[in-house]
C-alpha cells in the first residue's frame, strides 16, 4: 500500500512538472507576441567584447542624457574611472551628468529588486542601460534552466520599463550589452528589436558594426566606424535605428 502511494505521488509530481512546462511554453511564446507589439518600448542589444562595452555604453548614456532623457545605467561593478572614449566628443555637460544615475548591482536578485521599483523613482527614467547583461543571466538564480532564467530576466526588464512608459506617457528605451550569453542565441530576437554585433578591425583603429531588426530579415545594416574620426554619427545611427523601429 505504501509503495503504491509513493508511485502515485511520483506520478502526480511528474504530471505537475509536465504541466508547468506546458504553461511556461505557452506563456513564453504568448509573451513573445506581446513584446513584438510593444511600440512604446524601443529595445537594442549590443553584442561584442567586454573591452568595448564600457566605452559604448557610457557614451550611449551621454548621448541620451544630452537629449534630455533621464538615464539609469546598471553595471555589476562600480566604474573606477570614466571609460576610454571611442567617439570624438567633448566631456558631457553638467546638466547631462545630472540626468545620469549609475547603479551598481552585483547579482540577479539585486537587479530584480531595482527593476520592480524603477517606475516609483522620484525621477522616473526613460532610458535603461544594462552593461554586462551576462552577469545577471549567468547568475546562480538560473539554476538548471538557463533559457527560463533568460526569459524571466528579459521579461522583467520589459515590464519594468513598460511601467515607466505608462508613468511618463512617452516612449522609453532599453539598451543592453552581451559578450557571450545572447550572442547567436534565438532569444535575442524575441526580447530585442534591434541587435548589433560589434568587433574591432585594423588593429583596433576601426570598429565594424552589423545590425538586424527582428521581424524584418531584409532590414540589415553595416557600418565601419573609424575611432575618433566619425564623431558621434555611428552611435547616433544605432540609437536612432532603435528609436524609429516599429
Amino acid at each position: 500500500m505504501e509503495r503504491r502511494k509513493k508511485s502515485e505521488s511520483a506520478l502526480v509530481k511528474a504530471k505537475t512538472r509536465l504541466s508547468a512546462g506546458k504553461v511556461f511554453a505557452t506563456v513564453f511564446f504568448d509573451f513573445k507576441d506581446y513584446l513584438m507589439f510593444s511600440k512604446n518600448i524601443k529595445t537594442t542589444l549590443l553584442c561584442g567584447s567586454k573591452e568595448l562595452s564600457k566605452s559604448f555604453m557610457f557614451e550611449a548614456a551621454i548621448y541620451w542624457a544630452e537629449e534630455g532623457r533621464r538615464v539609469v545605467y546598471i553595471t555589476p561593478a562600480p566604474l573606477e574611472r570614466q571609460p576610454a572614449a571611442c567617439h570624438d566628443r567633448g566631456n558631457p555637460a553638467v546638466a547631462a551628468l545630472k540626468l545620469m544615475r549609475f547603479i551598481y548591482l552585483p547579482d540577479y536578485e539585486s537587479l530584480a529588486e531595482q527593476l520592480v521599483k524603477l517606475h516609483t523613482y522620484a525621477a522616473v527614467p526613460s532610458v535603461l542601460l544594462i552593461d554586462d547583461l551576462d552577469n545577471y543571466l549567468n547568475d546562480d538564480a538560473a539554476g538548471n534552466d538557463a533559457c527560463a532564467h533568460i526569459a524571466r530576466t528579459c521579461a522583467l526588464i520589459h515590464h519594468s520599463m513598460k511601467s515607466c512608459a505608462r508613468a511618463l506617457k512617452i516612449n522609453v528605451h532599453v539598451c543592453a550589452w552581451s559578450s557571450s550569453t545572447l550572442i547567436d542565441n534565438f532569444l535575442q530576437t524575441i526580447y530585442f528589436r534591434n541587435v548589433w554585433n560589434l568587433s574591432e578591425a585594423e588593429d583596433g583603429k576601426a570598429i565594424l558594426l552589423e545590425g538586424s531588426t527582428a521581424g524584418s530579415p531584409s532590414k540589415q545594416s553595416s557600418y565601419k566606424y573609424l575611432k575618433f574620426e566619425d564623431g558621434m554619427r555611428v552611435l547616433q545611427q544605432i540609437l536612432c535605428d532603435s528609436e524609429e523601429s516599429p
